[in-house]
């Protein structure tokens, strides 16, 4: 049941799915998926906990033996890879609420953190945070940017590198002159830019204190 919500989310969208689709396309009764959920927010925090499953199992256990900061970067990336793997994956997770069983995992997830950095649990929780709030923000603006490209294939954006949002650069000369520098603010480099400064404030954070 699980997986074919996971499929009709990529075919509609979060907004498109609802419980009487979901019934249509396991070919039931709406009534009878009230026995298995109370609600759709309680479908979509199982939809979640089953997306998120198999990155959170590999972020307990693949710590071990690497460098931290080449470790985190890589939970970063696997998770905006995961995330964007589903329409509107980024907003799914963002609305919705761990499962009880999902608490061992991101009790692991802490532990692996903390065994990779030599940091304690309360370090270690606030790294893990800001990396999936970062990650998620991140992919949010995607996912919206990819809806605006549907809707309107040939419009662009104004922020794409050689544009400004007025017609003449002089009126935006620092975003004009950013723009040619390092290109749109969105995008890979965008992404991998931000990364690093958050592993570069945890390395900053590691070093002994005074």
């Amino acid at each position: 049941m699980i997986g074919t919500s996971l499929r009709v989310l990529d075919e509609v969208g979060l907004d498109g799915l609802t419980l009487r689709r979901l019934a249509v396309e396991l070919d039931v009764k709406a009534q009878a998926l009230y026995w298995h959920f109370t609600n759709k927010q309680e479908l979509l925090d199982h939809m979640a906990h089953a997306m998120t499953l198999p990155w959170m199992e590999d972020v307990c256990t693949g710590g071990g033996g690497r460098r931290w900061d080449d470790w985190l970067a890589e939970v970063a990336r696997s998770y905006r890879t995961l995330l964007l793997s589903h329409r509107d994956g980024a907003r799914l997770v963002a609305g919705t609420q761990p499962l009880a069983e999902s608490l061992p995992l991101f009790d692991g997830s802490i532990a692996a953190v903390e065994e990779s950095t030599g940091c304690g649990p309360g370090e270690a929780l606030r790294w893990l945070t800001t990396l999936i709030a970062f990650v998620r923000g991140f992919v949010l603006d995607e996912h919206a940017e990819r809806l605006r490209a549907q809707e309107h294939p040939a419009a662009g954006t104004v922020l794409d590198a050689g544009q400004v949002p007025l017609s003449a650069p002089q009126d935006v000369p620092h975003l004009a002159a950013a723009i040619n520098d390092v290109g749109p603010p969105d995008g890979e480099d965008t992404f991998e830019y931000g990364l690093a400064l958050i592993i570069a404030g945890i390395r900053t954070a590691l070093e002994p204190r005074p």
